[in-house]
């Protein structure tokens, strides 16, 4: 699964200093039973664009996509529980309990207001799952290198040995609360449920796929044999959508930091009046 073997190096660097969108922007708290989310509200206008952060990240990973979307977007942005100024009850989340909170944000910080989706990687996972249960809350729906449901069986049944190992480096490296988020999450995806099929709601959608193999691959995920079914996936994924756009760029798998103006140009798609581009 592309978005484990992917934190391992983003993890590295950020599990110590995990911020959120911090320029002009404005705290709102959000209450979940147990304990307070920590959001950052920032610009202002008819279109409100909410963000969801790859797994152990924040909100200050989409700093640079804000900044092109200028001030005219209202932007939310959030730490799921346990990170950055979040709060936490303690316990490991699982996929539902994590869509559970984004939900919570949206309808506390955008009540009655429709609003275009953005997640990359983990986070592109939530949003994929919001989308599915609440479509009517969506203007358009933004996937960012997303992982899938089906995907980490896929990488199995293509290299076990490998995948394993990387599931070993990388739960070495991370924090024992991230670990035991990581552990409860592959669980998941792990099960026979995480390849049945899902239908996807008519919604507006923009899906970007990196495309970059490295010289010399850290993980399985960037070889050649792993960007190739990484492609798949979300080829399968987009199938399933009537429509929006399906892009591929030139960049490693953070593309939110690499080429911003590719998820502002995305966002823009979503968000422009019916009659778009399509499959």
């Amino acid at each position: 699964m592309r978005m484990n073997r992917h934190w391992i190096k983003g993890l590295v660097l950020a599990a110590g200093a995990i911020t959120t969108a911090g320029l002009h922007a404005a705290e709102a708290p959000v209450q979940r039973p147990g304990y307070v989310l920590q959001a950052d509200v920032q610009g202002s206008g008819a279109m409100t664009v909410v963000f969801e952060s790859g797994f152990g990240q924040g909100g200050g990973a989409w700093k640079d996509v804000i900044a092109g979307l200028g001030a005219d977007c209202r932007c939310i942005t959030y730490a799921r529980a346990g990170l950055g100024k979040s709060g936490t009850d303690g316990k490991p989340k699982t996929i539902d309990q994590h869509v559970a909170d984004l939900g919570a944000v949206i309808d506390t910080l955008a009540p009655g207001v429709k609003v275009v989706l953005v997640g990359h990687s983990y986070g592109g996972l939530l949003a994929t799952e919001y989308a599915r249960r609440h479509p009517e809350r969506l203007q358009g729906l933004v996937l960012v290198d997303p992982a899938t449901m089906g995907q980490r069986h896929a990488f199995m049944q293509a290299d076990r040995i490998r995948v394993m190992a990387d599931d070993k480096a990388l739960l070495a490296m991370l924090p024992p609360s991230m670990g035991a988020d990581y552990r409860v999450l592959i669980a998941q995806l792990d099960s026979p449920g995480a390849t049945t099929p899902r239908a996807m709601p008519d919604v507006p959608v923009a899906l970007l796929t990196s495309t970059r193999v490295p010289a010399a691959p850290f993980v399985f995920e960037e070889t050649a044999q792993g960007k190739a079914l990484w492609k798949m996936q979300h080829a399968l994924l987009f199938a399933g959508f009537t429509r929006g756009m399906h892009a591929y760029v030139a960049t490693g798998h953070n593309i939110e930091r690499e080429n911003p103006a590719a998820v502002v140009a995305a966002i823009g798609s979503v968000s422009a009046p019916a009659g778009g581009a399509n499959h």
